[in-house]
C-alpha cells in the first residue's frame, strides 16, 4: 500500500507470541501519540497508514499477554515501515489488567546483563561511525580497546571472548581486517540498514550461545520491501555504500547491499604509509511458502586489502610505522540459511551455514626477509536443530547442535632477539575438528507471575582435542519485588573452545597443543532495576568472574593469551598449556531514557578489576584492567527534522607493560618494535582518558524520498588521550617511549539518500 500523500508513511508489522512464535490475532496495535489503531489479523499482521514521518511509540496488547512497547519506530515517507512485536504469555490476568513490557523488554532467560538495542541507537551515537560495536560502548561493562579498533572488552575479559549473531547464524567475525584467535578488528562490517533490533549480553548468557566467555551479540535483521523496489544511498564516515530491497514474489523479500571504503585516500592525503582498502557485501532472502514455514538465507563478506607505502626519507614517524605494521590481507564470508517452522504449541528450527577466512599476514626485516608469515584458512560449518514450546507452565528450550571446523595453516615465527619462544615457529598444519553439542533449557514463572525461574545445562565436544568435553549449567531467577522494582541473580559455567590456531600448532611435524583444555569461566551477577515508567530505566549490577584453564605460552609461561589480541595480526601460533587463571569483578551503574519527546540519554559507570596470572600462579592487573569507566550520553530533538547528540567518555589509566631496553634495542632493527618486560607486566598506567564527541542531523522529506545529513565531531576538545606506548629510536622522545595517542579531533560529515 502506497503512502496516502507525499508527506504521509505507513506502519506495517506483526505481533507474535515471544516463546513460540505463532501470531497473536485480535491484537491492538496503538501508535503514540497518533492514537492510530489497528487490529492483527489472522497472521498476527497489521498495517496502519496515513502517519506523518516521525517518530512513534508502538504498543501491542492481548488478553493473556503482557503488553509489549516499541519505542523510536520511524516512520518515513519513502518506504513502509516493519515493527515486530514481541508478547509475553502470562499465566495470571486480573480482571483484565495487563502486564506492561516496557521499551527495555529481553527475553526472560536473561534478567539481568542484557541490553536491546534499535538502529536509531546505533545510528544516532556521537563518535560512533555508525558502528554497532563502537555503540555498545555506551553500555557498562563495555570499555574497548584503542580508538582505531572495534575490540569489545567487556567486564574485564579480553577481545576474543565474544560471540556474534545474524538472524540466528554465528558468525566468526564483523569487523574488517579481523584479528586472527581474537574478535577485533577496524570498523564493523555489518550494514547498520540491515538491522532491526539487536540485544546484546554482556554476561550470564544463556545455555542455547556455546563458545563464548564474555559476550553475545545478536543482531536480528529487517525484513525487505513488499511495496516494490526501495533503495538507500550513504556517504559515511570511512566508506559508500548502496542498499537496495524488494519483494520476492508474493511471500517473500529481499536485501541487498554493497560498500567502498574510501580510508585509502584519506590516509593517503593525511601523509600516513598505510593503505587499508576494502568492499563489503551483505544480503538476506526471506520466503514464506506457508503460514506456518518462515525460510531465510544470509549471506555477509568482506574483502580486505592493506597497502604499505614507503615514507619520505627523513620522516622517522612514518618510518617507524612503515617496519612496524604487518601486512594484512583478508577474504572472510558467511552463508546461512534458517528454516522455521510452528509446530502445535511451539516451534522448530533447522539452521546451517558456512564461514570461510583467508588470512594473510606478512612481515619483512629491512632486508625484506620474512620474520612472520601466516597463511591460514578456517572453515566453519555448523549446523543445529532446536526449538521452543511451552507445556505444563513451563517455556522448554532445548538444541542439537554439530558442526565442523578445519584450518589450513602455514606458519612461521622467526626467534628474534625478543621474541617469547627460543627456536623458530614453523609448521604447516592441517587440522579438522568435529564439535558436537547440546542444550536443554526450562522457564516458569510463580508466585502470581511476580518470579521468573530460568534454568539448563549445555554440553560441548572439541573432537581435535585429547579432553575436549565441557559441561555447563546456568540458572537464573528474577523476582519483581514491586510493579516497577525487579531482582534478578544469575550464576552459572561457560565454556570457550582454544582458537584452531592454536591446536594446529606442530613441533617436528607432530602436534603439541592437542592436551589443552576449554577455557572455563564461572560466572555470577546480581542486579536491582527501577523503571519509573516504560522509557525509563535505572538499574545497579555486581559481577564476578572466575577463569580457569587459560592458555599461556609454553616458552614463556610469564605471557597469557588473556592479555593479547588486541592489536593486528594473530595470536595462540605458538605452544601453549592451559594453566593460567583469571578473575574479574565490579559493579555497573546504569540509568537510560529513550528517545519519546525531544530527550535521551545515557549514564553508565563501572567500578572493576581485572586479574590474570601467567604459570606462575601469581594474579596480575590483566591488560584490561581499567578501574574506573564513565560513560554520558545525552540528545536533544527538535521537531521531527533536526536532532543534537554528545558523549563524553572517561576512563581511568589503563595497564601497559615497560620494555626491555636492551631486548629492545637488539630487536627494533629487525621488526620495528620493542620488547615487553615481562617481568614487570602491566606494572605501569597511562594517563586517563578523556573523549567529547558531538553529532548533529537534519532530515528532509520529499515526494517518494528522503534524506538525512549529518556532521559528526571527534573529541572536539582536542586532547591527546594516550592509551599506550611503542618502543622507538626518535631522538625527539628520550626515554624512547612514542605516545599512542587516541583519536584527535576529527570532523566527518555524512548523507544518507533513502527512496
Amino acid at each position: 500500500m502506497a503512502p496516502a500523500s507525499a508527506q504521509e508513511g505507513v506502519l506495517r508489522g506483526r505481533v507474535v507470541d515471544g516463546v513460540t512464535q505463532r501470531p497473536v490475532s485480535e491484537a491492538e496495535v496503538t501508535v503514540e501519540p497518533s492514537g492510530r489503531r489497528a487490529l492483527t489479523d489472522a497472521r498476527g499482521e497489521f498495517v496502519i497508514p496515513g502517519l506523518e514521518p516521525g517518530l512513534y511509540t508502538v504498543r501491542a496488547s492481548s488478553l493473556g499477554y503482557s503488553t509489549a512497547v516499541e519505542a523510536e519506530v520511524r516512520v518515513q515517507s519513502s518506504r513502509s515501515t516493519f515493527v515486530l512485536l514481541e508478547v509475553e504469555a502470562r499465566a495470571v490476568q486480573l480482571e483484565g489488567i495487563v502486564v506492561e513490557q516496557g521499551a527495555f523488554s529481553v527475553p526472560q532467560e536473561a534478567p539481568v546483563s542484557a541490553s536491546l538495542l534499535s538502529p536509531a541507537e546505533v545510528r544516532r551515537t556521537p563518535g560512533g561511525l555508525q558502528d554497532i560495536s563502537r555503540s555498545l560502548l555506551s553500555l557498562p561493562g563495555v570499555i574497548g580497546g584503542v580508538d582505531n579498533r572495534n575490540d569489545l572488552l567487556v567486564r574485564g575479559g579480553g577481545p576474543g571472548e565474544n560471540a556474534y549473531y545474524l538472524d540466528g547464524i554465528r558468525i566468526p567475525q564483523i569487523n574488517h581486517f579481523a584479528t586472527q584467535g581474537a574478535t577485533g578488528g577496524a570498523l564493523g562490517l555489518v550494514n547498520v540498514d540491515f538491522i532491526r533490533e539487536a540485544e546484546f549480553y554482556r554476561g550470564a548468557f544463556p545455555v542455547r550461545y556455546p563458545d563464548a566467555l564474555s559476550s553475545v551479540l545478536v543482531i536480528e535483521n529487517r525484513p525487505g520491501s513488499s511495496e516494490g523496489i526501495r533503495g538507500d544511498v550513504t556517504l559515511g564516515a570511512a566508506e559508500a555504500g548502496l542498499t537496495l530491497d524488494g519483494p520476492l514474489g508474493e511471500n517473500g523479500n529481499w536485501l541487498f547491499s554493497i560498500r567502498r571504503s574510501y580510508l585509502q585516500f584519506l590516509f593517503s592525503a593525511l601523509e600516513l604509509p598505510i593503505r587499508p582498502d576494502y568492499w563489503d557485501a551483505q544480503t538476506r532472502l526471506e520466503f514464506n511458502p506457508t503460514d506456518r514455514d518462515r525460510i531465510t538465507f544470509v549471506g555477509i563478506g568482506a574483502l580486505d586489502e592493506f597497502d604499505i607505502v614507503e615514507p619520505e626519507p627523513g620522516d622517522i614517524e612514518n618510518e617507524e610505522i612503515f617496519a612496524r605494521v604487518i601486512d594484512n590481507d583478508q577474504k572472510s564470508g558467511t552463508i546461512g540459511g534458517t528454516w522455521q517452522r510452528l509446530v502445535g504449541d511451539g516451534v522448530v528450527r533447522l539452521v546451517a551455514s558456512h564461514s570461510r577466512t583467508d588470512y594473510q599476514f606478512q612481515d619483512l626485516d629491512p632486508d625484506e626477509q620474512p620474520v612472520l608469515t601466516n597463511r591460514s584458512i578456517v572453515d566453519e560449518t555448523p549446523i543445529r536443530l532446536e526449538g521452543e514450546v511451552r507445556r505444563w507452565g513451563v517455556e522448554w528450550a532445548g538444541g542439537l547442535r554439530l558442526a565442523r571446523e578445519s584450518l589450513d595453516a602455514d606458519v612461521l615465527q622467526v626467534a628474534t632477539p625478543g621474541a617469547p619462544f627460543d627456536e623458530d615457529v614453523v609448521f604447516e598444519s592441517q587440522v579438522t575438528s568435529w564439535n558436537p553439542g547440546a542444550f536443554l533449557q526450562g522457564s516458569f514463572g510463580f508466585a502470581g507471575d511476580r518470579a521468573q525461574l530460568t534454568a539448563g545445562v549445555r554440553m560441548d565436544d572439541v573432537g581435535a582435542l585429547d579432553d575436549g568435553f565441557s559441561v555447563s549449567p546456568r540458572v537464573a531467577l528474577s523476582l519483581r519485588l514491586a510493579r516497577r522494582w525487579t531482582l534478578a541473580l544469575a550464576t552459572g559455567v561457560h565454556h570457550q573452545s582454544p582458537d584452531l590456531l592454536s591446536i594446529a600448532v606442530e613441533e617436528d611435524g607432530e602436534p603439541v597443543n592437542l592436551g589443552l583444555s576449554p577455557i572455563r569461566n564461572v560466572q555470577a551477577v546480581a542486579g536491582v532495576t527501577f523503571e519509573p515508567d516504560d522509557f525509563t530505566r535505572v538499574s545497579v549490577e555486581g559481577f564476578w568472574k572466575g577463569y580457569s584453564n587459560y592458555p599461556v605460552l609454553r616458552d614463556d609461561p610469564r605471557i597469557s593469551l588473556a592479555n593479547l589480541g588486541g592489536d593486528f595480526g594473530f595470536i595462540g601460533a605458538e605452544p601453549l598449556t592451559s594453566d593460567g587463571e583469571g578473575r574479574a569483578y565490579g559493579v555497573e551503574l546504569f540509568g537510560q531514557r529513550k528517545l519519546t519527546g525531544s530527550l535521551y540519554a545515557l549514564a553508565a559507570y563501572t567500578l572493576s578489576w581485572s586479574e590474570f596470572t601467567g604459570g606462575d600462579g601469581v594474579f596480575k592487573p590483566s591488560s584490561w584492567d581499567v578501574r574506573h569507566a564513565l560513560d554520558l550520553t545525552a540528545g536533544y530533538r527538535v521537531g521531527s527534522r533536526w536532532e543534537f547528540g554528545t558523549r563524553l567518555r572517561v576512563l581511568s589509566g589503563r595497564p601497559y607493560t615497560p620494555f626491555d631496553e636492551e631486548l629492545s634495542e637488539a630487536e627494533f632493527p629487525i621488526t620495528g618494535r620493542g620488547v615487553p618486560d615481562w617481568d614487570r607486566l602491566n606494572q605501569e598506567r597511562t594517563p586517563g582518558y578523556l573523549r567529547l564527541d558531538v553529532r548533529g542531523e537534519r532530515r528532509f522529506e520529499f515526494d517518494g524520498w528522503n534524506g538525512v545529513l549529518f556532521l559528526d565531531l571527534q573529541n572536539i576538545t582536542g586532547r591527546d588521550n594516550p592509551v599506550g606506548f611503542l618502543y622507538t629510536q626518535d631522538p625527539q622522545f628520550p626515554d624512547n617511549l612514542r605516545p599512542i595517542d587516541g583519536t584527535a579531533f576529527l570532523p566527518f560529515f555524512g548523507f544518507s539518500v533513502e527512496f
